[in-house]
């Protein structure tokens, strides 16, 4: 099994029973719905999808809602093409008039920020424009490459970021529903500091949706430059590199990249990667190979998971970028070694350095290591070590082997609701041995700790049978 996960996007290309059941048996372990696309219909259908398969296969994903953010996106009805240097339109969009072969945008905010002489980028950058005869009314667009303007694609001021209330009325309605169909983990887009997660984190409060996992999206200079306070706030932190790439230089992204992962996992929480990860395969069945290098970069880097975007959501092959991502992050896990280094955590109490212990008895003894929890604490303590052995992790709540499955190296399974926690350790014993997980001369480590308290048990032994008990 991988230890780094995959996280995929479902859409119209992979929105069919048969290719979500793709994904759970490739074992993806978590599904992005973004909202900004679609509606409470389409969203409920991919829901049901998931649940479906996950009961079918008895692997349950997160369920992932990417929340739109204060970002202007282009308000076209049809995609067009574009010519190097050709002049389009920039206009905010009226009611019952049809501009064709122009961008249209929602609000006239972008126009105040736009100067003459400014570079507008548009789909993370893909085009990129030269503002000129800037007015209240509208502005003359400059292509400097050629391309299809398509509908929903973000638009963007290169060096200016858009300033917007960052909950809308429209936001709230969809956190409302993200509750309402038990979503595990929120994305937030275009956070600018702290108090932008915090005010997501008092909406939910207010509408019974505390145990909601809040993922920020690096993807603004404001968000990178709070970051110790972004990283605080959230439950995980997600590299949005193709928004990123918008605000800073592109030779700069790898850089920033491998310093917030670092940072991220000093602390301990979930870091995710995303964008162009193989954006090949949108159309090609199979990755370049410098996204193979790309991908076995962000495990070399330790990164808890890689979200597939545009290459599941849009693209022609979503089911073979899957297996594409899975083959190379299984030959790059075996080959590569993380540096001790990564191990350098915050150490914040003596929980924390019971937990490094433990995992290196574990890569010590080459013992396969077992967990029963209640609420996720521990694995995920565990998972910050980067352990290099198998860990298993039983509970009896749905809702916390999705939160546990995007963490590094930690597979979660359901299991049996158990009185004693010495019974939760027997039966996640008995399904691993039923799974054939463990077999004949496997050291085994059994754990189980208290989250409000340290009362930790522990016990090693081998197992000589199928018939060998806890």
């Amino acid at each position: 099994m991988i230890k780094t996960k995959i996280l995929v996007t479902i859409g119209p290309s992979s929105s069919s029973q048969e290719v979500v059941e793709s994904f759970v048996k490739e074992g993806v372990s978590g599904v992005r719905i973004n909202f900004s696309h679609g509606d409470p219909s389409t969203w409920d259908s991919y829901v049901k999808s998931l649940v479906e398969a996950s009961e079918k296969y008895g692997q349950y994903p997160a369920l992932m809602g990417d929340l739109p953010g204060a970002q202007a996106r282009i308000e076209v009805a049809e995609a067009f093409q574009v010519r190097k240097g050709e002049v389009v339109p920039l206009l905010v969009r009226r009611e019952g008039v049809e501009e064709k072969k122009a961008i249209l945008i929602k609000s006239a905010k972008l126009l105040e920020k736009l100067d003459v002489g400014d570079v507008v980028l548009v789909d993370d950058g893909r085009l990129k424009f030269i503002a000129k005869d800037v007015s209240s009314e509208g502005a003359q667009l400059i292509s400097l490459s050629d391309g299809v303007l398509g509908p929903r694609k973000t638009i963007v001021i290169e060096g200016k970021e858009h300033e917007q209330s960052f909950l809308t009325e429209k936001s709230i309605e969809i956190l409302k529903y993200a509750v309402s169909r038990g979503f595990t983990y929120l994305m937030l887009s275009y956070v600018r500091s702290r108090r932008d997660v915090r005010l997501v984190k008092d909406v939910l409060r207010g509408i019974g949706g505390s145990d909601v996992g809040l993922i920020a999206k690096v993807e603004t200079r404001s968000a990178y430059e709070n970051l110790a306070g972004v990283i605080s706030e959230s439950d995980a932190i997600l590299i949005a590199r193709g928004d990123l790439g918008m605000h800073f230089g592109l030779e700069e992204i790898p850089g920033i990249q491998n310093s917030i992962t670092s940072r991220v996992r000093e602390v301990g929480k979930p870091v995710i990667v995303a964008t162009q990860l193989m954006e090949s395969m949108v159309n090609n069945p199979q990755p370049t190979r410098s996204e193979v290098v790309d991908v076995v970069n962000c495990v070399k880097e330790g990164v808890d998971a890689v979200l597939l975007t545009g290459e599941t959501a849009v693209g022609k092959y979503p089911v073979e970028a899957v297996k594409w991502l899975k083959k190379i992050i299984s030959t790059a896990e075996k080959s590569l070694s993380l540096p001790s280094e990564y191990r350098r955590t915050v150490q914040a109490d003596v929980r924390d350095k019971y937990t490094l212990g433990l995992v290196l008895l574990a890569e010590s003894l080459g013992a396969k290591l077992l967990v029963y929890t209640v609420s996720g604490s521990m694995p995920s303590r565990i998972s910050k070590y980067r352990p290099q052995v198998e860990v298993y992790a039983g509970t009896s709540s749905k809702p916390i082997v999705r939160k546990l499955s995007i963490y590094y190296g930690i597979n979660a399974l359901l299991i049996n609701d158990s009185k004693t926690y010495e019974e939760g350790l027997k039966d996640l014993y008995g399904k691993l041995l039923e799974m054939g997980v463990l077999s004949y001369g496997d050291i085994v480590i059994l754990t189980y700790g208290s989250k409000d308290r340290l009362n930790n048990y522990l016990r090693i032994f081998e197992v000589i049978s199928s018939a060998t008990s806890v």
